[in-house]
């Protein structure tokens, strides 16, 4: 049911192909992200984005928290946090360059007299920069918003670099050629036995899944929600400790409809040994009711294994689509709404 042939027939469009193809965006984001400068005396940095597109500022700053001397805050809204102001820096990223929630943000980031930088293959946000002399840095276009993640995620890790204490170049770099390496396991030429998202893939058919991650791997659960929910077509959701044991386990011992859905859990080899003792225990509970797997990362460094672990899931999405025989290409339902909102006068894209 997974064969190269199936998974070609269905994804027509090589949705597949598009996110293999992340370590080479990173490294090309990075440099060109690289080519600009944030000012040496700015107070905080937000990042304006919706959805693919404040993804990878999400992970990107999972994976600096502990290494950077300026807070990054990202911002899915309208409008920045009240105590925004002169002296901050706003990166507006839009893949599409028309999403509406950024643009109003980048508009008020200038009436406030902070720093703004665009990121944006183009639309409506490239226009406003040239507009306001404001500098952009150029992403390439013809991707869907979820499949440009190497790209913005390396353009915010070039333009963030002076403010992270160790060397973001080599770290990427080293990820990259990690990534390059898991790609190979995860193509459709492999088999289940050897290919960890066919295998996913499978254990999640017929289910709705809540994935679960916890400190840097938090918004890494969070992309593989989305990837199921735009790829796979189906409902998802994700979730992080240890906040979750203080409310959502209950739902899980109370609910009789708990076997429909399946836990994912997200497991690194730096968790602490508290952290693992409480994921340990939470794993017998859920049992009780459901069936969870359990993901373990690879690689040297975080970033690699924090990429490694979301290139899986983003094909491990995919080829849940093949087994369900639909277009992961497509977003139909994101598309009836940018035209309903458009007939009222305002339209959104990431």
């Amino acid at each position: 049911m997974l064969a190269p042939a199936e998974v070609s027939r269905i994804d027509k469009r090589d949705l597949l192909g598009i996110m293999s193809s992340l370590p080479e965006q990173m490294v090309f984001g990075l440099d060109q992200g690289s080519a600009f400068n944030l000012p040496s005396d700015m107070r905080k940095i937000f990042v304006a984005g919706m959805g693919g597109s404040a993804i990878a500022a999400d992970v990107f700053a999972a994976w600096t928290m502990d290494r950077r001397a300026t807070d990054i805050q990202v911002v899915r809204d309208y409008r920045l946090p009240a105590y925004a102001s002169e002296g901050d820096v706003v990166i507006a990223v839009s893949y599409s360059g028309d999403t509406e929630e950024t643009l109003s943000a980048a508009s008020q980031a200038l009436g406030i007299g902070c720093k703004l930088i665009g990121i944006s293959s183009g639309g409506e946000l490239a226009s406003f920069c040239e507009e306001n002399r404001v500098e952009r840095v150029g992403v390439p276009q013809g991707y869907p918003p979820r499949g440009a993640f190497g790209y913005l995620f390396g353009t915010i890790a070039g333009l963030c670099r002076s403010v992270i204490v160790d060397n973001v170049d080599k770290e990427i770099k080293k990820a990259a050629a990690h990534l390059e390496e898991e790609r190979k396991a995860l193509n459709p030429d492999k088999s289940v036995k050897v290919n960890r998202a066919k295998s996913i893939a499978l254990k999640v058919y017929g289910k709705t899944p809540i994935i679960y991650g916890s400190m840097a791997f938090a918004p890494v659960a969070r992309r593989w929600q989305t990837e199921f929910n735009e790829n796979a077509k189906i409902l998802a959701w994700a979730s992080s400790f240890p906040e979750a044991d203080h409310n959502e386990i209950e739902g899980w011992g109370g609910s009789q409809a708990a076997g429909r859905f399946l836990p994912i859990f997200l497991r690194d080899r730096d968790e602490t040994e508290e952290l693992r003792n409480r994921l340990d225990a939470t794993r017998v509970i859920i049992g009780k009711r459901a069936k969870p797997i359990e993901v373990e990362s690879q690689g040297d460094s975080l970033l690699s294994r924090m990429l490694g672990t979301l290139l899986l899931g983003d094909l491990a999405s995919i080829y849940l689509a093949v087994l369900r025989k639909v277009d992961p290409y497509p977003v139909v339902s994101i598309e009836a709404l940018k035209a309903r909102l458009k007939s009222r006068g305002g339209a959104q894209q990431a």
